[in-house]
């Protein structure tokens, strides 16, 4: 059976930061730490410890947020409080740690860290540790609520909602219409790419609504939105979930990247016919089957690994045989061609836009040596890895 020591000391591995436990009269009676001594933030501040254990003999589990960079968590156990943290959940753990130093009187001249983690990951840690110590659940969404939603918080939405009505009726202003977003989805659902762009240059009364005041905000929050609504009809339309939230993943952090309000613009409408044309090549060759698409599509989503026909086969729930013969007849390429094909492609791409070693490349992808992988890169491109990556890579410049 796992005891509260043992998850304790298990869960440090993946926070990096102190579990601490005090007693009813606010005494440390025992930590759990990863690594070597360091200055602690909490021994130096005792007002803020003393809010945080507060905070934390509260009857359910609580989070808290030090300028909107570092969270800590508070479990309690009958007379018993644990409190986790901190972690750094912006994105620079290095500067947190400078601003945790400044902030809590701490030693400047010693070194100090403090560990980054996604929010979700710690409060899911923070909650396993909440159902071992008391035997009830929890869900993130429920935690998430009880900590920062209190009457403030809600009464701050309401104000932001009535402000923004205010604002559209006191400048008889609109939204864009609902219609034309219908069939700016509609379009990308069935990748049928010129209603896309019949959708884009319809003329209508109402603009977008604001999504931030500053205008590179605006275009990049703008982009997250219609991205989320373009991969959705993607699967609507019949790509497989995996990949449209990959293809989602990758564009909103592309446009993070960006510092141009035109390049984000132009990224904004971009994302929605990749989407589009995604499905079209899904659903493009007429008579080609439902399966010969969901076969590619894994192929796609799989990409990384060996990939055995059985294997696909398995998946798609139908023979070797059966899969092989179809594809064949269908794309008039052998499947395993084509798998070979498709992990070409991605080489080639990795080759152009990065500086990954040839042997670390052949093993992402599923080739069972570099030597296997060279012969066949060579056999698809007539050049080997080193002579496409001088002619193409990133560093040639051409």
């Amino acid at each position: 059976m796992l005891t509260t020591e043992r998850l304790c000391t298990r869960i440090i591995r993946l926070l990096h930061a102190p579990i601490r436990v005090y007693d009813a009269a606010g005494n440390q009676t025992a930590i759990y730490v990863d690594h070597g001594e360091q200055q602690d933030v909490l021994s130096c501040d005792e007002e803020y410890l003393a809010m945080l254990l507060e905070k934390g003999r509260r009857e359910a589990p609580i989070l808290h947020l030090e300028a909107e960079e570092i969270v800590y968590g508070a479990v309690r156990d009958g007379e018993t409080v644990y409190l986790l943290g901190p972690c750094c959940v912006g994105r620079d753990p290095v500067a947190a740690a400078r601003r945790l130093v400044r902030r809590h009187g701490m030693d400047p001249r010693k070194p100090y860290r403090v560990s980054g983690i996604y929010l979700y990951d710690f409060m899911e840690l923070l909650l396993l540790l909440h159902e071992q110590l008391t035997g009830s659940e929890m869900e993130s969404s429920e935690l998430l609520l009880r900590s920062f939603c209190d009457r403030r918080f809600e009464q701050a939405m309401q104000e932001k909602v009535h402000q923004v009505f205010y604002t559209l009726q006191e400048s008889a202003a609109v939204h864009n219409p609902y219609d034309q977003e219908l069939r700016e989805q509609e379009s990308i659902r069935t990748g049928d790419l010129e209603a896309l762009y019949r959708s884009f240059a319809e003329t209508y009364v109402g603009k977008i609504g604001v999504l931030s005041h500053d205008p590179l905000r605006h275009a990049k929050n703008l982009t997250i939105v219609l991205t989320t609504l373009a991969s959705r009809s993607a699967i609507a339309g019949g790509m497989l979930p995996e990949v449209a939230f990959s293809m989602s993943d990758a564009f909103i952090q592309r446009a993070e990247e960006l510092n141009n309000v035109g390049e984000v613009t132009a990224l904004c409408r971009q994302v929605e016919v990749e989407f589009c044309m995604a499905v079209r090549n899904l659903s493009s060759g007429g008579g080609h089957s439902a399966l010969v698409a969901r076969c590619k599509a894994l192929i796609v989503q799989q990409l990384h690994s060996r990939l055995p026909v059985k294997e696909l086969a398995r998946q798609l729930e139908v023979t070797p045989d059966h899969l092989s013969h179809l594809f064949v007849r269908e794309e008039g390429i052998k499947l395993t061609d084509y798998i070979t094909r498709e992990k070409i492609t991605a080489a080639k791409k990795h080759l152009a836009y990065t500086d990954d070693a040839y042997g670390t490349l052949a093993f992402s992808l599923g080739f069972s040596s570099q030597s296997h992988f060279g012969q066949a890169f060579k056999k698809w491109t007539g050049m080997t890895p080193k002579q496409y990556r001088e002619r193409y890579g990133k560093q040639s410049d051409k």
